[in-house]
């Protein structure tokens, strides 16, 4: 238990030094036993069993016995101090510790020898004292029901004690979760007579007096150590911060700071069940009955059913498994736009988006080493998995260029005369209740689906805030309402994405309508989306673009940069209206059937190269130590990368659709992406469930190597993916099928992914694609 608290003096000490370490490169000066008996401190009461473990010799010994019986005689004048002043604070149960008789310290039967391995030069005494100012009277009494439990080496307390961090290792080479034994202390429990005793796992947070020069430092893990402690569960968060405080207190002083919050201290109960929790898990078996009775309808349709081609068959067969697995794993694409390559990028782009969150919650989650990631992130060939931020861009293009091409598409069939509305409304439906229910999963199963050490903090954290905070989420605009509470750290991009989505068809109706006017009119939009994260930038002195240090993300929403400038719409416009200008410009192409020369491929090859490497790469420019930050720079980066980067991505589209893609080309049309391509949405909504997970469930400090986070990010994918095709076969999958039907009867022909043009567009489609297919 808190018998650590004597450890914790030596983890403190090296900790206030570490600045004093960095600065020698050799240490000469080492702490002997010897030093500590001369300095008169009390040792174990049990000298036999401390001689049992570390060899001592005669003369030492002698010293510590009578070390031993110095603090004796210092407990007797202090009850004799208790006889004559009843308030001096002594507590009677040092006299109990003086009754106990020596042959049942070690009972044969609890493995003596195994006892002193695991409490070796433990200051009881010390301890009883730190015990006896436990305010908290069920907390104080089942702390010296402990205390019994160690003198007569019971098994049960030796595992309390044992399930605690110990002397801290390799404190100066950056370790600071020291996590002890999570399950052995949770796992304890001991009946007693009036009094039960059960395990309950606390991960203090210390903090210790930092300089203004450290404070500015980003890199490392700040001036912090997570201690682990096993209490009774009697003792709430605030008697064990006050316990280790007061250790710390007598030993270091008071330049320490220990927080403990109810998140951080995790009991093994029976789960609770709430009225939500039951109606969430009823939907869902709900869900699954309809997909099991619709599967055994399309198996009997196949064998003998004659009604396959009628409205309610289709509509009975959008929730049957079979249908739905097969629409997945389909390789065949119903395109006649040659917009093939793009099912390609969005799964390329989702791949490496799962890659990047799973590094940056591998990095900032307790590992061995903290300068380790710091070095990773400053290596340039390291930059595609820190640039993330780009990858989500490249998803706000996609949606605002196929947008635009489909619907540029129906104005000309229409010629001009569309119902916008119905396409808005079913958008929205469309993917909202895959949406909601991963919400509603955080709300109820998630927190009673695992356990660990940061469990309680990181997985009731998101349920507290989704619980606030749902409805802005369903209402798209959780980006700019509650951000300090905001449910899923990757759902600001559909807020995002909506909110564009509702905008962009006023600027593509002028588009097709007035194509001067509309082009300019785009063209000062994507100027405005240009200007005004520029302006903030420099206003506020802001980073160019997310840096993923890992002390700051720790917990994304206490992040002031995500918080208040990355996930806010005006922050995100350029690649949106560069994805316009895109849809507009292929949309001329292929109507024109345009051909283009050998200079102009050479030549928007050559551009989209050299920009894509720039935007991937330079990003690690301002992870190195001799980088100055100017706000001149961050002002133009912040801007200009996502330009760039969205004339690389609208070349590449345009080039690939026109038959001129190449290897690239061939790479992005390649079949086994199209199955990967069609989850990647449901893959956003489940990526955060696997990265929690993860983090919350750690037993121990991962050490940081290119291959261990790289290991572990594939196993991310994995994960992540196979979660996404189960929710896509429940959920998105079948209303996608409802959307279709429902489309054709308001809105004919069908606005979606998949639309076909008519014969006379057919032709308009370059010749080249059809030798790049061949």
């Amino acid at each position: 238990m808190i018998a650590i608290g004597a450890l914790l003096s030596i983890c403190a000490a090296s900790i206030l030094g570490q600045s004093t370490f960095e600065n020698n490169t050799n240490i000469d000066k080492q702490v002997n036993l010897s030093t500590i008996v001369n300095a008169n401190r009390t040792l174990d009461v049990s000298i036999p069993a401390l001689n049992k473990t570390v060899s001592l010799g005669d003369e030492l010994l002698a010293k510590l016995e009578n070390t031993v019986k110095n603090a004796e005689i210092g407990v007797k004048n202090d009850k004799n101090l208790q006889k004559s002043d009843p308030n001096s604070g002594y507590n009677t149960y040092e006299e109990d510790l003086a009754k106990l008789d020596p042959a049942k310290l070690n009972p044969v039967d609890e493995s003596p020898d195994y006892a002193s391995s695991v409490v070796l030069a433990s200051d009881l005494l010390s301890l009883t004292s730190a015990i006896a100012n436990v305010k908290e009277k069920t907390c104080r009494e089942h702390g010296y029901k402990f205390l019994d439990g160690l003198l007569l080496n019971k098994r049960w307390a030796l595992k309390m004690f044992d399930a605690s961090a110990k002397s801290p290792q390799g404190l100066l080479f950056g370790s600071s979760y020291h996590l002890g034994n999570f399950d052995e202390c949770v796992g304890i429990g001991e009946p007693g007579e009036g009094v039960t005793v059960e395990g309950r796992y606390c991960l203090a947070t210390i903090k210790w007096s930092q300089s203004k020069e450290s404070k500015k430092v980003r890199t490392g893990r700040g001036e912090t150590l997570r201690w682990a402690v096993c209490v009774p569960s009697a003792c709430d968060a605030s008697a064990v911060a006050g316990f280790v405080g007061d250790v710390l207190a007598h030993t270091v002083g008071n330049t320490t700071a220990v927080e403990v919050t109810d998140r951080d201290c995790y009991t093994r109960r029976p789960i609770t069940v709430t009225n939500l929790d039951i109606g969430y898990l009823a939907f869902l078996l709900f869900i699954v009955a309809i997909m099991l009775l619709t599967t055994f309808y399309e198996i009997y349709s196949m064998k003998w059913g004659n009604n396959k081609n009628t409205l309610t068959h289709d509509l009975i067969v959008s929730f049957s498994m079979i249908n739905n697995v097969k629409k997945i794993i389909s390789t065949k694409q119903n395109n006649g736009l040659g917009l093939e390559c793009v099912t390609g990028i969005k799964a390329l782009a989702m791949i490496f988006i799962i890659a990047g969150h799973a590094c940056l919650f591998i990095g900032s989650g307790p590992v061995m080493d903290a300068e380790a990631w710091d070095r990773l992130i400053r290596q340039p060939a390291n930059a595609f998995m820190l640039n993330n931020t780009l990858l989500v861009d490249t998803f706000l293009f996609l949606s605002a260029f196929l947008f635009c091409r489909l619907l540029l598409i129906e104005l000309d069939k229409r010629r001009g005369k569309l119902n916008v509305i119905p396409i808005l409304v079913f958008r929205y439906i469309r993917v909202t209740p895959a949406y909601a229910v991963v919400i509603l999963f955080y709300m109820t199963w998630l927190p009673k689906i695992g356990e660990g050490p940061l469990w309680e903090n990181k997985i009731m954290m998101e349920q507290e805030r989704c619980t606030a905070t749902w409805w802005a989420n369903i209402l798209y605009v959780n980006n700019y309402l509650k951000t300090d509470q905001l449910c899923m750290f990757q759902s600001w991009y559909l807020a995002v994405d909506t909110q564009m989505f509702f905008i962009a068809p006023i600027f593509i109706y002028s588009l097709w309508h007035w194509r001067r006017l509309g082009l300019i009119f785009a063209g000062i939009g994507t100027f405005v989306s240009l200007a005004i994260p520029a302006f903030i930038t420099y206003k506020d002195r802001l980073d160019p673009t997310l840096l993923f240090y890992a002390k700051e993300f720790t917990d994304f929403v206490t992040n002031t940069y995500f918080r208040e400038a990355y996930i806010k719409t005006h922050m995100k416009m350029t690649p949106y209206f560069m994805g316009l200008l895109t849809g507009y410009i292929l949309h001329r192409i292929q109507t024109e059937n345009y051909q283009f020369s050998n200079l102009l491929k050479t030549f928007g090859w050559i551009t989209s190269v050299i920009l894509g490497v720039v935007t991937t790469f330079s990003v690690s420019l301002f992870y190195q130590d001799w980088y100055q930050y100017s706000v001149i720079e961050a002002a133009a980066y912040i801007s200009l990368h996502k330009f760039a980067w969205s004339i690389a991505n609208g070349w590449l589209i345009i080039a690939c659709a026109t038959g001129n893609g190449g290897v690239l080309g061939k790479l992005l049309t390649w079949k086994f992406l199209v199955p990967l391509s069609r989850l990647t949405f449901c893959a956003y909504l489940v990526n955060g469930i696997v990265e929690l997970y993860y983090v919350g469930q750690l037993r121990h400090p991962l050490h940081i190597t290119f291959f261990t986070v790289m290991a572990n990010a594939i196993a991310h994918i994995s994960l992540t993916f196979f979660l996404a095709f189960i929710l896509c076969i429940l959920f998105e999958s079948p209303l996608h099928g409802i959307e279709k039907l429902l489309l054709r009867m308001v809105a004919r022909p069908v606005l979606s992914d998949n639309a076909r043009k008519e014969e006379s567009c057919q032709t308009s489609r370059s010749t080249s694609q059809s030798k790049l297919e061949t």
